[in-house]
């Protein structure tokens, strides 16, 4: 039995640049209580670390005392949180993705300018959350093609169409095309992050070419779950874990390659682990 990786794999610059901010506050401010508004990062794993050391992990901001300090999720906080830590005093440790940071940008010129905004995007997400905070929520948000049309939607002029920066880029595309009949003046931002890209085309190329794939990652990961559905899309048989504790030895009877894969917020050492575990399986 043959163990491959996909070509690109982990975490991302933007995951490694939020926890490595995160791990500067703790060093910096061993004295002081720090907040976590919640999943910096949709890993289970990190953040049960960061609760070891001390970090209070809250969903609400409003569970954030004055003048205490408060890291803040890779995806964003909105417009209303960032206005209750200046009006109590709570001190930003903003470890919010530079790629989110720039969609925020693009989509507040495109308000400012009279765009109609269209994103592929999940309304439940923490990024577009954020991210529609600060557009006043003056945005179609749409998780494919189909829903352009079955949301009925009435397309005026000019349109700026951006998406969630964990999205499929082929859907992407496809919402492109059937928007661009729509627009008298169309203006469309690839906000899909480049390491988003390189491990959904890694990931594809790897699943065509093996019996089983084991995508590694948070449940809750919408990047990770892109993974999964790419390869199930392929027909190759998938299993999503989050762990080495979830493996099952029946997945690999009478399979000769295995293709592993993560997303952009799993940790190496966690694959590192499912692996030596997927070895110790094929040598009993």
């Amino acid at each position: 039995m043959e163990i491959i990786k996909a070509q690109d794999i982990g975490f991302c610059f933007g995951v490694k640049r939020a926890i490595k901010k995160a791990e500067q506050a703790i060093k910096i401010f061993p004295t002081h209580e720090i907040y976590m508004l919640g999943e910096i990062i949709h890993n289970p794993q990190v953040i049960k670390k960061f609760k070891k050391k001390g970090i209070n992990i809250i969903e609400k901001i409003c569970q954030v005392p004055p003048d205490k300090y408060l890291i803040t999720r890779a995806h964003g906080i909105s417009k209303y949180e960032e206005n209750y830590t200046k009006i109590n005093n709570i001190r930003l440790i903003d470890t919010a993705c530079p790629y989110v940071n720039k969609l925020h940008q693009i989509a507040s010129a495109l308000k400012r300018e009279g765009y109609q905004i269209v994103i592929l995007g999940d309304t439940k997400h923490p990024e577009i959350r954020s991210l529609l905070s600060y557009i006043d929520n003056n945005a179609l948000v749409v998780q494919s093609a189909n829903d352009v049309k079955l949301k009925n939607y009435k397309f005026y002029g000019k349109i700026g169409l951006l998406s969630q920066t964990t999205k499929d880029i082929k859907q992407f595309f496809k919402i492109t095309k059937k928007i661009f009949s729509h627009a008298e003046e169309l203006r469309v931002f690839n906000t899909i992050c480049m390491a988003t890209r390189l491990r959904q085309k890694a990931t594809e190329e790897l699943a065509k070419t093996v019996d089983l794939m084991i995508v590694i990652g948070g449940l809750n990961s919408a990047n990770t779950n892109r993974l999964t559905y790419l390869c199930k899309k392929i027909g190759v048989e998938t299993y999503h874990i989050e762990d080495e504790k979830q493996l099952n030895l029946n997945w690999f009877t009478g399979k000769n390659k295995i293709g592993i894969t993560s997303g952009t917020s799993t940790p190496d050492y966690i694959t590192r682990k499912i692996i030596m575990e997927i070895q110790k399986l094929k040598n009993r």
